[in-house]
Formats: structure tokens, C-alpha cells, sequence
């Protein structure tokens, strides 16, 4: 079946297909390789800003994925009663010998600068604002629950019982990114480059190449964050790997203090928490509720330990610059 869709859409003969969890990699008679992928959030006026994308970034010697148009013109197409896209795999993929830290400043460096070719590209919405949004739409639901008449689930409870803490830790993260605007006089967001929409020390490790569609426009502080958040949970107040990846970063592009600043900022929002909070109310699949369920206990109950690893990342890795920056109270 897939077989015969592949070649009725993309007029491409099928010699291997091996299922991946995202799709399917595919050999071709022709030795060519891709990759087939369900298409979750994109649009197909999306593709041809991921093309240029691709094009630019295997130019620049990242090894990128490169949307391929169907027989129809189209970048999504229904395969299996699916859409899906269909990606070449590059010629140059393989693994970066940079460490992550170097890797990463390249990329931001390398999209930097395509962005800085276009005058039209969308502003950067502030982080901050994104941030009260999402909570306050948090607060609101949570008003409801704590009104209805029904009886509440478990995790309704949790939410309830949690959310004024994480509101508070929001609001200094919130409010840390405003008064550092105001030390320095600078919008936050007026760098930008091509950051991915989750970057963990994993994430890239494991891939022979990128694909264009895990890029969006934001600040660099936001891959640097992702990564750190992704390390604690698995370096047990070890701070050698993070702070090997910031001086590496460091050495490629160099963090200023708004980098520094925003990139504590985003540490302290509660963003897996938020995040647990919205996939449980938004998912109807019991299963996943129950894994929601069980990472918010665990969340909530490693609290403490959480608090004491941004103490000593402060105090370790911002080092010097700490006398330069606002000081949290209850985190000094």
C-alpha cells in the first residue's frame, strides 16, 4: 500500500521502507534515501520558507532534510488516510564532531545571519507576553474547576492546590525579563535567529540531520535554557557537562549580559509545568492523562531539589556576572 502511494504521488519506486516512530525511512530504486513524516501542526504555505531553509542551511554544511513537492505541487499529501511530507535525506549528514555547545553557537550564528538577509520577517513576541497569557489562562480554568459542581479528578486538585506557587515563580520570571530591559535600556528580542522548538542535550546527538520544520524565530537564549533545563534533570547538581556547554557556546558566539539575563529568565518559568497543566485538559486519551498526572507528583515533589539547583547555577555558572544582575530573593 504505501508502496503504491509513494509512487502514485511522488512517482518515486520504493526498494526498502523501514517504520520509524515519526514515519518511515525510504530506499529507492535509485539508491536515494528520504525520510516520510506525519505533518502535526505545518501548513503548506509553510514549505517554501522550509526550503530555503534546507537549501541554505546544506549550503552552510548542515546537513538538512529537504521537503519534497508531490506530483501535484504539494508538500502535504494523505498517505494512509494521513498527511504526511515526504523529505530527502542530504548527501553530507552525519555527526557533528563539535561538541553541543559549539554545534549550537554555529547554528545560531549561521541563522542569524540568513535572518539578517530578510527586512520583512515577523517581530519576535516578547517571551514575557507569551508567558502572562498562557497563565492567565491557567488562572481563569482554574477558577472554573474550583466553582463547578461536579466533583473533582485527581489531578484537578493538583492544579488547584500548585498553581498560585508556579503563578508567583512566573511572575519573577515575567517581571525579570521586563526590569532587565529596563538595567539596559535594550529590547530583549531585537536578536533573533533560527531556534528550535526543543532543544535538549539528546535531541541532536541522535540525528544525522536537521529538519526545517523544528526551526522557529526567537532569541538564542532559548536553545541555551531548553538544553540546561533538559541537563538537570539528569545531572544531579553535577554542573561540569552545563558548564562545558556554555563556555563552548561561549567561545563560538559570545553571550552578552541580555543573553545571560534571558536565559535565567527562562529557566525560572515554570514551563513543564504549564505544559503538563495544558496537555491534561487538552488530550482526551486516558493514557496520556495518567502520564500527565504522574509527571506533575513528580514535578511538584522535586520541588525543593529544583530550587537548590538554580541556586547554585546562579552562584556557578553566571559566576562573575551575578554582581551585574537582579538577584532573586528567594533564590539567593
Amino acid at each position: 500500500m504505501l508502496e503504491r502511494e509513494l509512487f502514485h504521488q511522488y512517482g518515486i519506486v520504493v526498494e526498502q521502507q523501514i517504520q520509524r516512530n515519526e514515519g518511515y525511512e525510504i530506499r529507492t530504486a535509485d539508491m536515494s534515501e528520504y525520510v516520510l513524516r506525519r505533518t502535526i501542526m505545518e501548513q503548506e504555505v509553510d514549505f517554501p520558507w522550509f526550503v530555503m531553509v534546507a537549501q541554505y542551511y546544506n549550503q552552510q554544511n548542515e546537513p538538512t532534510m529537504m521537503p519534497i513537492q508531490s506530483r501535484r505541487g504539494k508538500y502535504i499529501e494523505t498517505i494512509n488516510n494521513e498527511a504526511h511530507t515526504l523529505y530527502q535525506k542530504p548527501h553530507n549528514r552525519g555527526y557533528s564532531r563539535l561538541s553541543d555547545g559549539q554545534r549550537l553557537a554555529l547554528l545560531h550564528r549561521k541563522g542569524g545571519n540568513l535572518l539578517a538577509a530578510y527586512s520583512d520577517l515577523p517581530e519576535i513576541q516578547p517571551w514575557q507576553t507569551r508567558w502572562q497569557f498562557r497563565m492567565d489562562q491557567l488562572e481563569a480554568f482554574r477558577e472554573e474547576l474550583k466553582n463547578q459542581q461536579q466533583s473533582l479528578r485527581e489531578f484537578d486538585v493538583w492544579f488547584i492546590e500548585t498553581f498560585p506557587y508556579y503563578s508567583g515563580v512566573s511572575e519573577n520570571a515575567i517581571q525579570y525579563i521586563v526590569d532587565s530591559g529596563m538595567d539596559t535600556g535594550e529590547n530583549p528580542f531585537q536578536v533573533r535567529t533560527l531556534a528550535f522548538n526543543r532543544y535538549t542535550s539528546t535531541s541532536q546527538r541522535t540525528s544525522e540531520a536537521l529538519f526545517p520544520n523544528e526551526f522557529i524565530l526567537d532569541h538564542p537564549a532559548r536553545d541555551l535554557a531548553e538544553w540546561i533545563r533538559n541537563e538537570l534533570i539528569h545531572s544531579n547538581g553535577d554542573f561540569t557537562n552545563i558548564r562545558t556547554f556554555l563556555w563552548d557556546y561561549h567561545e563560538r558566539r559570545t553571550l552578552n549580559q541580555m543573553d545571560w539575563n534571558l536565559l535565567y529568565a527562562r529557566l525560572l518559568f515554570p514551563l513543564p509545568y504549564v505544559e503538563a497543566v495544558e496537555h491534561y485538559y487538552s488530550d482526551g486519551n486516558l493514557k496520556e492523562k495518567e502520564r500527565s498526572l504522574a509527571y506533575m507528583k513528580e514535578f511538584v515533589r522535586s520541588e525543593g531539589e529544583r530550587e537548590g539547583l538554580y541556586r547554585m547555577l546562579f552562584k556557578e555558572l553566571v559566576g562573575d556576572r551575578g554582581s551585574q544582575m537582579r538577584k532573586i530573593e528567594w533564590l539567593s
